[in-house]
């Protein structure tokens, strides 16, 4: 089990450091300073999150991942929709990459 153990640890990680980079562009954006790459940052941090957590969590179901029965599926399914929706990714790195001046 400890091998499950420190893939959950892992994915704990990845989703608190894409959290703690939302909340420093939404204190940012409170502040009414300039958010503009940190937002594209965090949007980016959190939809690669989402899909590398979704894949993880299936891998560790394994073949029972992929049934309806298991709401995993649906995760790693819709988590594909994140790095495409409201932006790709691509864009939001031309937006930091425009904003450092690149």
């Amino acid at each position: 089990m400890q091998v499950i153990r420190h893939e959950i640890a892992d994915m704990a990680l990845t989703i608190e450091q894409a959290r703690q980079l939302t909340y420093y562009a939404l204190w940012l954006h409170s502040q009414k300073l300039p958010c503009t790459k940190e937002v594209s940052m965090a949007k980016i941090a959190a939809t690669e999150a989402d899909v590398k957590v979704a894949d993880r969590a299936l891998q560790i179901h394994g073949g029972y991942g992929y049934m309806m029965e298991y709401p995993i599926q649906r995760a790693w399914r819709d988590a594909r929709l994140g790095p495409i929706g409201a932006g790709t990714n691509e864009i939001m790195r031309e937006i930091i990459a425009k904003e450092l001046d690149l």
